[in-house]
């Protein structure tokens, strides 16, 4: 079964897959593109925060599912590997638990076409989970393509950006289990 139908397959099952808002930086203002954006999680806080939004997932099912949700945002389904965005037109591109889905070469298109669409001095912002992550065993044992990433392996692959925060952010959780994740905030 290809990623998209994976995908599709757990949209279409669980349409409140992930609740909520998401937390992340709101370093600037104007046009953000959150690629992956799944049932609009990190949409949500982008628009809460005054963005003019625009999602793009390879899932139709949770591009669907935003579109009812966010009727004031776009929403187009592409990889993000090639977006069919002009150059230079967001501010600010989140990508929220998306990154750790690419293998090397995804990841180097994916952030190739970062660079052509996102607007000089614009910031990019990514979050993905650690092998430290309680769920991590659980993610690394479904069909689901994930691949762990550290600071430094983000870093390198966004050569050139100004980094203006890097780190591993843990939490400890109710159950005495840790989550874990990178979070990177660049800019351009």
């Amino acid at each position: 079964m290809r990623q998209e139908e994976l995908w599709d397959d757990l949209y279409s099952g669980n349409p409140t897959t992930w609740r909520g808002n998401t937390v992340i930086p709101i370093p600037n203002s104007g046009d953000a593109l959150d690629l992956g954006c799944g049932n609009g999680k990190t949409v949500s806080t982008l628009v809460d925060n005054g963005y003019n939004v625009t999602g793009v997932d390879f899932s139709h099912v949770a591009v669907e599912q935003c579109r009812e949700r966010f009727k004031d945002s776009r929403f187009v389904i592409a990889s993000i590997c090639e977006l069919p965005f002009q150059d230079d037109s967001f501010d600010y591109v989140t990508a929220v638990h998306v990154l750790e889905h690419l293998d090397d070469d995804s990841l180097a298109k994916a952030v190739k076409e970062i660079r052509r669409f996102l607007r000089p001095a614009g910031y990019m912002f990514i979050r993905s989970f650690t092998e430290n992550d309680m769920r991590s065993r659980k993610r690394a044992d479904s069909n689901i393509f994930y691949r762990f990433y550290d600071v430094d392996t983000i870093l390198k692959a966004f050569n050139g950006f100004e980094v203006v925060s890097a780190g591993v952010k843990e939490d400890r959780t109710r159950f005495n289990t840790i989550r874990s994740r990178v979070e990177v905030l660049l800019k351009l």
